[in-house]
């Protein structure tokens, strides 16, 4: 699975990298011969057909895994095949061929293979993303509890640190105070221990996976082992280019026989500090100049003064939020101990409110990462939604089409042949709730919305009753009309998932703006209105279903057997939706 995502990964950097090289050549001045950008344009085609026998790999792999998996790991294996599906419903290959005829035709610009390459790439990502979404749908619950684990030691380290701070205030024994300020410093300084601990392991895991990906190390790009002591300390195999003078000897040559000038010790060391000829005193190696005594080159520096700002830069990014104001609060709480082993209660009462700020920044920042995360969890949920949703309506669509062609023929010529494609289509029908079921355990499992699994419910029940008349090789009107509502749900369904999904993305970028704002709010996975629309959908289905069966009775009562179980589950599914309305209004789902 992991080598099914790199391929992909792999093959989106190329095409926006291509996409890019083709903007510079769309916009830079020709000045080169015709000849030369002819050798461009065909480089550039033969990179495009590259990319696509990459992808058609990529697919071919796709396809394979799913069927080794089909029994071992039946969920993974179903994902592999949502995303096949997904390619294929968004002609990936066919856009990369358009492409390839674009960068082929001499007589076109780079403006139309640009734009084509640019929705590709978005394709792509969007395929990268559903691909991604099991494994890092577990990344995020194993990360959101080991957050929440964290936030609830920081409240109950604020709650202590407030008690000690209102026994100062009242004046309170300060050598019993100052045992119990000792007490919450060494539980601050166990709950820094845990999160250095926590994040040294995810830093390992996170570089392993770098590494499994990549063939490489993950600091591989500022060089090998043991070569950034050379980036300080000039390699002695090198003297000829530091501007030695020509008296100067290898060390093995003299080392044994040089005696100690005046005022140097017999090592050689030059006791006022000065270097040897020809060597390197100490603090040019920590300065990093070169044994002539000359400074460095200015990029050099510059170079080495970058790579110290990129590596605290990622050990800040490596470390977990508010691990930085937990230390300031346990320093401030030592503060506070010596204040009151002096008897200041002035000054320990101030040390003690400068903490509760700092594990108060801290819990801000974890309550922060920890509404990211469910952000996030959310919106991959949204999208496996969806690719399931999509994957039902294909099925439906096909035993739909294959219903009304049986239900074409005439009741005397349905034979054995047209009994067991009926039945089969039944069996398929199965396999379509099946995957409604597991549509319907996501959405009870996140649990803010009470519309959509009433509405996912209400298809699967309908697809129960389509499998047992199919299967009862009954094809005709009603069979085709819940099929029909269905395929109606379906789509509604997958055009409400899609809504929401464009509407978190416009709520992230305003979230950029608006952060402190929005800090305490708890999203939904849908909101409101959605919930409102769907409610409304499933109202409508059930008043136009009520009219139609109603059309097919002969009097005021059902006599149909069929007929009287689909009212029966209409009566089921109205209290249902009632329930679900009351639920949205009493805000019971919040």
């Amino acid at each position: 699975m992991q080598s099914v995502r790199t391929l992909l990964a792999a093959a989106i950097v190329t095409m926006t990298f291509a996409s890019v090289l083709n903007a510079q050549e769309s916009t830079t001045p020709k000045k080169d011969a015709p000849s030369a950008k002819n050798e461009k344009q065909r480089s550039l085609n033969t990179e495009q057909e590259v990319i696509a026998a990459q992808y058609r790999r990529f697919e071919k792999k796709l396809l394979q895994m799913a069927e080794q998996m089909r029994k071992s790991d039946p969920e993974r294996a179903d994902l592999l095949i949502r995303a096949i599906g997904r390619s294929k419903e968004s002609r990936i290959n066919s856009q990369m061929q358009r492409i390839i005829a674009l960068l082929s035709d001499g007589s076109l610009q780079f403006g139309d293979a640009i734009e084509q390459q640019q929705a590709l790439v978005t394709q792509m990502l969007a395929l990268l993303d559903l691909l991604q979404s099991e494994d890092r749908r577990s990344e995020l619950e194993r990360e959101k509890k080991r957050i929440k684990g964290l936030l609830q030691n920081v409240k109950k380290l604020i709650g202590k640190e407030k008690d000690i701070r209102i026994g100062t205030e009242r004046g309170g024994d300060p050598k019993r105070l100052a045992e119990k300020q000792k007490r919450v410093s060494d539980d601050t300084k166990k709950l820094e221990k845990k999160i250095d601990s926590q994040d040294a392991q995810r830093n390992a895991e996170n570089s392993k996976s770098s590494n499994d990906r990549d063939g490489t190390p993950k600091d591989s790009k500022k060089g090998q082992p043991g070569e950034k002591k050379d980036k300080d300390d000039k390699p002695k195999a090198d003297p000829s280019k530091d501007g030695k003078s020509k008296d100067d000897k290898p060390k093995d040559d003299k080392s044994k026989d040089d005696k100690p000038t005046d005022g140097k010790p017999k090592d050689g060391k030059p006791k006022d500090g000065k270097p040897q000829k020809g060597q390197q005193s100490k603090s040019q190696k920590q300065d990093g100049q070169p044994q002539d005594g000359k400074q460095q080159d200015g990029k050099q520096q510059k170079d080495q003064q970058q790579d110290g700002q990129d590596s605290d830069q990622q050990q800040n990014q490596d470390r977990t939020p508010g691990r930085e104001e937990i230390e300031k609060a346990r320093q401030e709480m030592e503060k506070a101990i010596e204040e009151l082993k002096k008897k200041n209660r002035d000054g320990a009462s101030d040390h003690e409110d400068e903490a509760i700020r700092k594990l108060t920044e801290a819990k801000e920042k974890l309550e922060e990462i920890l509404r990211q995360l469910r952000e996030e969890e959310q919106r991959l949920l949204l999208t496996a939604l969806e690719a399931r949703f999509q994957k039902m309506l294909a099925m439906q669509l096909v035993v739909y089409h294959e219903t009304t062609r049986l239900g074409k023929v005439p009741e005397k010529e349905f034979g054995s042949r047209h009994e067991g494609r009926a039945t089969e289509l039944g069996r398929q029908e199965d396999e379509i709730a099946v995957d409604a079921n597991k549509a319907l355990a996501l959405l009870k499992e996140e649990g803010s919305s009470v519309a959509f699994p009433e509405a996912v419910i209400a298809i699967r029940d309908d697809m129960h009753s389509i499998s047992a008349f199919l299967k009862e090789f009954k094809t005709g009107e009603l069979t085709q009309e819940l099929e029909r509502d269905v395929i109606e749900a379906l789509e509604e369904i997958i055009e409400a998932l899609q809504k929401e999904m464009e509407k978190k993305d416009d709520e992230k970028q305003q979230q950029q703006q608006q952060q402190q704002q929005q800090q305490q709010r708890q999203k939904t996975l849908v909101d409101d209105l959605a919930e409102l629309k769907m409610l409304r959908s499933l109202q409508l289905r059930i008043n136009r279903r009520t009219r139609r069966l109603g059309r097919l009775l002969d009097g005021e009562q059902a006599n149909d057997p069929d007929v009287i179980q689909q009212l029966q589950g209409l009566s089921k599914r109205q209290s249902r939706v009632q329930q679900a309305t009351y639920n949205l209004v009493t805000g019971k789902n919040k």
